[in-house]
């Protein structure tokens, strides 16, 4: 039963979770260097370190000289042609929030200006589809080694589902077993209760003839 609860609250937080938006907002950011306007995100299913590393990964495939310093990722001069044909600077910052998913906080500096719905409405519309397609990627995979995880317990809890009724049935058809040998133990012991008895009779009448035959014998002379 415990075992059954546990999948079923694994399901509810999977179901909860997965059913999510990922979401896509322009914030304020606060930078090393200044605040800047921003991009927010949430990656689910996933932790820091991994995120760090994809999204530090994702800038290095833009051709730029990607750095990091005291939990803020720097991308210098990237080539982010979908955005402009121009170099842009991404600022970063990833954390964990409370409820333990990862929050993706992005600045991109067009040079000067950091890129804004009211000011660049057709960079920051692509700008923000390359956070929410890295977020939702991230998120996807996330989610599928959820399930392969939750499903190997799955397969755990159903071997031992199995070995329980099997052993139920072998330990019901030992009691069966028993009951049969006890019910013929009964029967036996029965019967040999009266051949006792009457074995007993045949032992004292052949007891007292032996004693009369020994007796008689002494008159032997």
């Amino acid at each position: 039963m415990k075992k059954i609860c546990l999948l079923f609250a694994f399901a509810i937080v999977g179901i909860t979770v997965f059913s999510q938006r990922i979401e896509v907002k322009e914030t304020t950011g606060q930078f090393r260097s200044g605040n800047k306007n921003s991009i927010v995100t949430t990656v689910y299913h996933s932790d820091i370190k991994t995120v760090t590393k994809e999204f530090t990964s994702l800038l290095k495939s833009y051709k730029g000289k990607v750095s990091s310093k005291k939990g803020e990722i720097f991308g210098d001069n990237l080539m982010i042609t979908s955005i402009s044909n121009n170099t842009i600077d991404v600022y970063a910052i990833i954390k964990e929030t409370k409820d333990g998913d990862v929050e993706i906080t992005a600045a991109f500096d067009l040079g000067g200006a950091c890129i804004s719905s009211s000011q660049n409405s057709e960079q920051y519309g692509r700008a923000t589809d390359i956070i929410r397609e890295f977020a939702l990627k991230l998120t996807e995979k996330g989610y599928a080694d959820f399930l392969k995880s939750e499903e190997k317990k799955l397969k755990e809890s159903q071997k031992e589902f199995e070995k329980m009724v099997d052993l139920k049935k072998d330990l019901t058809k030992d009691n069966e077993d028993y009951k049969k040998k006890i019910e013929q133990n009964e029967k036996e012991i029965e019967k040999l209760t009266k051949d006792i008895e009457d074995k007993g009779k045949e032992v004292k009448e052949m007891e007292d003839s032996f004693d009369k035959l020994k007796k008689s014998s002494s008159k032997i002379k």
